[in-house]
């Protein structure tokens, strides 16, 4: 039984023993709520950030799922001392980057993003089932290459809907993974369709453009995003890099990403 598994299995509030493994896991996912990665798509972080001179209290990143293993709170707070990208109050109540992040690229970020589609969907807002998904699937990516991010997408009742972004460490990785996979690729047997993150937001902008009437009312088409995407042989991120991308699609977080962010694998 992996340390995760066991600690969904004696509740998420129980306290452990924060080893060296512990301590160094427990610092590097609240690392990566603050790095370059998470922290300028995660809206609700970052107007955190913004109204308090950077700082976030530590009960609030405790209290996302994938930190609440992490028991008791003090013991976080000690191992978060040891950072060498954050430091901690005075008080100990709160946490924030030693230095600010520099501006970032987004139309870079999803240059090097590509999203799979047809995974098994979660019909229920499984956490214990949804945390162990996230943990297999950052594993099995990270087979095949370094990468920074896995994030699980969601639909509109917060169940993961079949659908994972990938990000890698560079466009070149990005570029050589579509070419090899893009026509065969499978997870445990089930087939997945590959495709750039500008083929996934045309095909996203489609499917709502055809589901909504002139009028504005919602209609019954159920036409999904597979059938919107475009039909081209020789995309790949790098071709897809000379077309901007909508600034709205650069900024989709949700209210309160952090929840669901991706522990970044390095």
């Amino acid at each position: 039984m992996s340390f995760s598994q066991e600690i969904r299995r004696r509740g998420s509030y129980a306290p452990i023993d924060f080893t060296p493994e512990v301590s160094q896991a427990c610092r590097k996912q609240v690392e990566f709520y603050f790095s370059e990665y998470n922290l300028p798509y995660d809206k609700f972080l970052r107007s955190l950030c913004e109204q308090n001179d950077g700082w976030i209290p530590i009960t609030t990143l405790a209290s996302f799922n994938r930190m609440k293993k992490y028991r008791p709170v003090d013991k976080v707070v000690d191992c978060l001392k040891d950072s060498t990208i954050l430091e901690v109050s005075a008080d100990g109540e709160n946490v924030r980057r030693k230095s600010p992040l520099e501006t970032v690229d987004f139309k870079d970020r999803n240059e090097r993003v590509l999203v799979f589609m047809n995974f098994k969907k979660i019909e229920n807002e499984d956490k214990d089932k949804f945390l162990e998904l996230q943990e297999e699937l950052e594993k099995f990516f990270n087979g095949f290459t370094t990468v920074n991010q896995v994030r699980l997408k969601k639909d509109h009742k917060k169940y993961f809907n079949g659908v994972v972004e990938v990000e890698f460490k560079t466009k070149e990785e990005c570029v050589k993974f579509f070419e090899e996979h893009k026509t065969d690729f499978s997870y445990q047997g089930q087939p997945l369709e590959v495709v750039t993150k500008k083929q996934y937001s045309l095909a996203k902008n489609a499917t709502r453009s055809k589901n909504f009437g002139g009028s504005g009312q919602k209609t019954r088409s159920l036409t999904g995003y597979r059938k919107n995407i475009p039909k081209t042989n020789d995309e790949t991120p790098e071709a897809s890099s000379e077309s901007k991308l909508s600034e709205g699609d650069a900024n989709a977080p949700t209210e309160k990403k952090s929840e669901e962010s991706a522990t970044e694998t390095a």
